[in-house]
């Protein structure tokens, strides 16, 4: 597995942080609820840090082909407002034909389609316009997964390998989404637990 850092936003040193301590924060996926009973194993991919309330970060992890996953967040209960918000979306390029217009100077013919010059015998030129469709490509975001709205955690078997964006929202003050008041900012340990097992192979086999 391909080993992915985690950009953490500023950490602020407060009198009134969390029951766990600074260093602790980084170690603290372990203690988020796994799934061992159900054949799921701890994926490299997990990652845990000390977040202030408010705060939004980016994490992104390979799925591959044929293996089961499960991806869950848990938090310092204690120093969070809310529960940690996980979106998981990915990005793909979608390719769509668009009209395009193309613009060029030609010599100006008469009816009869005979080149019109000028009084210095020199060509007249002039511009016409045509529409082609050229094929682009497009960056479009699909989200397959946000806990605020599907509830539980996320567990999926991939069909291919796919690069997949995890967006971990951690509560403001009050337990809403955005920016917490100076007053009510805490720092919070916050982990992001990913865990894979071999899919399971469906259908007869050889």
């Amino acid at each position: 597995m391909r080993k992915l850092f985690v950009a953490i936003g500023a950490m602020l040193i407060l009198s009134s942080v969390s029951s766990f301590g600074q260093n602790d924060c980084f170690q603290f996926v372990r203690v988020c609820d796994n799934a061992k009973k159900e054949g799921y194993f701890y994926n490299g991919q997990s990652k845990s840090g000390a977040f202030v309330t408010g705060d939004t970060t980016e994490v992104t992890m390979i799925a591959y082909k044929g293996m089961d996953y499960r991806i869950s967040a848990c938090a310092d209960e204690e120093a969070m407002p809310g529960p940690v918000q996980i979106r998981v979306v990915e990005r793909m390029k979608k390719a769509r034909w668009k009209d395009v217009t193309i613009s060029e100077k030609v010599e100006k013919t008469d009816a009869e389609g005979n080149v019109v010059y000028d009084e210095l015998e020199n060509p007249v030129m002039q511009t016409v316009t045509r529409t082609e469709k050229k094929r682009v490509y497009e960056m479009k975001e699909t989200v397959r997964y946000d806990s605020k709205k599907d509830g539980g955690d996320f567990s999926f078997m991939s069909d291919r390998t796919r690069k997949l964006h995890i967006e971990v929202i951690v509560p403001g003050a009050g337990g809403g989404d955005g920016l917490a008041s100076e007053e009510g900012v805490m720092v919070a340990c916050v982990g992001l637990l990913v865990e894979h097992r071999k899919g399971i192979r469906m259908g007869f086999g050889q």
